[in-house]
């Protein structure tokens, strides 16, 4: 195919590199999904004991409750469920403080014996790292607990605990603009998005790839929250972050002819792109993606109606 000449709107990229080889795609089929979490909204609060406080004082004190409690719950699940760890590799210093082979599973299992122990229990919502918990046995404080080094090893004792809360500050209802409980977004929680940046990310011999990045803003103070001082636009997380893209995914949507997240790609006519007879085709690679064949006017748009325009001129 003749070499492309393009116009591009756009100045920075997200996603994955394109393949270096060009290989004509087949469409990427709808893929059947939850209903679409880009609304927010609020999470009840439930716990037998009752409801926290969400202007609770947090800090470290001398005498923590409820250690016992979560060890026990450690040796207990260390006993029913060998699998989730290398028994074979302890932290040095530690006793039985193992290698855990699925964080999920050791937190949410941690949670479920604390629970049926008659505890409050649940896992931070807003712990990106997946490795926090909430404990309490009574309404006038909650403990809360870091379970995981950067090693990948289980914390043991006191080494874990993190910080006492009172009254106690779980379970609260999430706020309205707050993402849904696993979505893989977590605080600050970015604003909705209102462009995208675009550009040609890889330049094939049949094909360029099209990549576009979410942004939000005007909001300098949100920005500078995540790492962007002095910028009024920013993507929704730095790059790296771990939860760039639950967040982006979040704010972003579900495209209306794939079902993947990230945003729609159309043509100028307002067409779908569905393989290389149309001129362009969605990237196996990401929907943040598209693979264009054609010369054209191409456009990402997301749920909330952001968007952002590629000129590709023959």
């Amino acid at each position: 195919m003749a070499a492309l000449t393009l116009a591009i709107i756009g100045i920075s990229c997200g996603g994955q590199d394109s393949p270096s080889t060009s290989t004509t795609p087949t469409t990427v089929a709808p893929v059947p999904t939850p209903t679409p979490v880009v609304g927010g909204g609020a999470v009840a609060a439930t716990c037998s004991i009752g409801p926290g406080d969400p202007n609770a004082e947090c800090r470290p004190r001398p005498r923590p409750s409820l250690i016992s409690s979560v060890e026990s719950a450690i040796d207990l699940l260390i006993e029913q469920k060998p699998q989730i760890f290398n028994l074979n590799d302890v932290y040095r210093g530690t006793t039985r403080g193992y290698m855990v082979l699925d964080r999920e599973a050791y937190v949410n299992g941690l949670v479920a014996h604390l629970q049926s122990e008659g505890l409050c229990a649940e896992n931070d919502p807003d712990d990106a790292l997946l490795q926090s918990i909430r404990v309490k046995n009574a309404n006038a404080y909650s403990e809360d607990f870091d379970l995981l080094m950067s090693t990948g090893h289980m914390r043991r004792g006191k080494d874990m605990y993190r910080q006492t809360c009172v009254p106690s500050a779980f379970p609260v209802d999430r706020p309205a603009n707050a993402p849904p409980v696993g979505t893989g977004c977590y605080t600050p929680y970015p604003p909705p998005i209102t462009r995208f940046n675009c550009k040609v990310h890889f330049k094939g011999k049949e094909f360029y790839t099209l990549d576009s990045t979410p942004l939000v803003g005007p909001d300098l103070e949100y920005c500078a929250s995540i790492g962007f001082s002095g910028r009024t636009l920013c993507p929704v997380r730095p790059e790296g972050a771990p939860d760039r893209v639950g967040c982006e995914n979040w704010r972003v949507g579900k495209a209306k002819d794939t079902g993947r997240y990230g945003p729609t790609w159309t043509k100028a006519d307002g067409s779908y792109c569905t393989g290389f007879e149309s001129g362009c085709a969605n990237s196996p690679d990401g929907q943040y993606q598209l693979w264009a064949y054609q010369g054209g006017t191409y456009t990402a748009t997301a749920e909330n109606g952001a968007e952002c325009k590629v000129e590709v001129v023959r």
